[in-house]
């Protein structure tokens, strides 16, 4: 993975320090509206969380068959401890740990992961999340964003983020090349109470890819 892990940065993984911080900058909302408005999830689907952290998106799940992955050790315990009951939770990677559940999932959902990816662990991961998903589900992906234009703030904000794989959206597309995903992308704005560019990607079994 690509990014800084020493210092302050290495403080964001632990369970209790990212979940604070997070809601500080107004993570309650966002996660909030991405759910609402992007992975509107319905009742009793099965969903897959990649790069899941402390699933922090699941106090804001309708009952669903919830399958939380992450190689951190320490957010997974932190997980199962407050959200035991409501969903399967596994320390791991994706890309090799899953192959049991291949064409099961309605909706994979990876947040804030693959700025932290080189292109080829991200090409590599799509390539074996597409064999998880069900021919009429979902693949949704949200990440900050290098846009034309973009206000002073918030490239400040992205120069420091603990990815060093920050994307344009044409950047983040080119990760989807020829793996047959019909695409469709949507640039946020305001999701944060900081200055802070999001791009959202929904991939489907298909071939085209399109900007809303």
């Amino acid at each position: 993975m690509a990014q800084r892990i020493t210092g302050l940065y290495q403080s964001i993984r632990i369970p209790s320090i990212y979940k604070g911080l997070m809601f500080a900058l107004g993570a309650d909302n966002a996660i909030r509206r991405y759910v609402n408005e992007v992975l509107k999830p319905t009742p009793g689907i099965k969903m897959l969380d990649v790069g899941c952290g402390p699933a922090n998106i699941l106090a804001y799940l309708p009952s669903l068959n919830y399958t939380g992955i992450d190689l951190n050790e320490k957010h997974i315990a932190f997980a199962r401890e407050l959200y035991g009951s409501r969903g399967r939770f596994v320390v791991g990677n994706a890309a090799n740990d899953l192959r049991q559940d291949e064409n099961s999932f309605d909706l994979i959902n990876i947040s804030a992961l693959l700025h932290h990816l080189a292109d080829d662990e991200a090409i590599s991961l799509f390539t074996s999340l597409k064999r998880l998903l069900k021919q009429d589900g979902r693949i949704v992906t949200i990440d900050n964003v290098w846009l034309p234009r973009q206000r002073t703030a918030v490239k400040l904000i992205n120069k420091l983020d603990s990815g060093l794989n920050i994307r344009t959206p044409g950047g983040y597309l080119e990760l989807l090349n020829g793996q047959g995903f019909d695409v469709q992308t949507r640039v946020f704005h305001d999701l944060l109470r900081i200055p802070y560019d999001h791009i959202v990607m929904i991939a489907r079994h298909g071939s085209k890819q399109r900007s809303d």
